[in-house]
């Protein structure tokens, strides 16, 4: 679940135009299987985060000071992402070092996985439609509009339209696309990645429709699990895309624990 995650965002990272990449001051960090994206003209944690610590490789002190090097004097907010399948002594070794650097832990992402068994009947007005490069100004649009980001966010998503291990399905109101989701596939491991709704047409049943024809999709291409990531549901602020997730029957498997840092102001 980690891995795949952390292989789809050095693939979305990879794939950003060259001149995107130097105005971001976009870069790659491997740590072994775990990645480390810095994009410091960019205010997004989702585009500053580090995913898969731990998992394949040991937690070392080396790491910890390469971690530390990578994101020295960031401008810009970051996450370190631990998994709670990293074992506990490394995982409080990285904790202190991650709060002695400044950063304070904040809030959780939810984990969930399935199998590639059909999704329930999805009901929507909208048409659903695969997506490729020709429509990556409207996923642009659409990601930054939903995420109230900056629109070099969304192109940095959309710039993996037409890439290899890519899948992108686009929601269509007549002839406006108004929502969009994308999966990456990596071995047997289908990651669901990028899903965003216009505010305008929240409501009408499109991710669960585009879950549905991801499920399809994925299962086509040969994958045997889905995995994907969402903000915690909880009770002063639920979170629809995780209401999503477990109608198309994806079950939670860790609550997985965000550090934030906040540069000075």
């Amino acid at each position: 679940m980690e891995l795949a995650e952390a292989e789809a965002l050095a693939s979305a990272s990879a794939a950003a135009p060259p001149a995107l990449a130097k105005q971001l001051e976009l870069e790659v960090l491997r740590l072994g299987s775990a990645m480390a994206v810095r994009a410091r003209g960019l205010d997004v944690p989702m585009a500053n985060r580090v995913v898969g610590l731990g998992i394949r490789e040991p937690i070392t002190n080396d790491v910890v000071r390469s971690l530390t090097a990578f994101y020295e004097d960031s401008p810009v907010r970051y996450l370190v992402q631990l998994s709670l399948a990293i074992p506990s002594d490394e995982r409080e070794l990285l904790s202190e070092a991650i709060e002695a650097r400044g950063l304070v832990r904040r809030d959780r992402w939810s984990k969930l996985i399935r199998d590639v068994h059909p999704a329930p009947e999805a009901v929507t007005d909208l048409r659903i439609e695969s997506a490729g490069v020709e429509h990556a100004s409207a996923m642009a649009a659409i990601f930054s509009e939903a995420f109230g980001t900056p629109p070099e966010f969304g192109q940095l998503l959309a710039g993996t339209a037409g890439r290899a291990g890519w899948r992108h399905y686009l929601a269509w109101d007549g002839s406006q696309p108004v929502a969009v989701g994308a999966l990456f596939v990596d071995g047997q491991i289908g990651a669901f990645q990028g899903a965003a709704t216009l505010q305008s047409h929240r409501g009408r049943g499109a991710q669960r429709a585009l879950m549905a024809r991801r499920i399809a999709g994925a299962a086509a291409l040969g994958c045997r699990w889905l995995v994907t990531e969402t903000g915690e549901d909880i009770p002063d602020r639920p979170n629809p895309s995780y209401r999503n997730m477990l109608w198309a029957g994806f079950r939670l498997v860790y609550q997985r624990p965000n550090w934030v840092y906040l540069p000075p102001r």
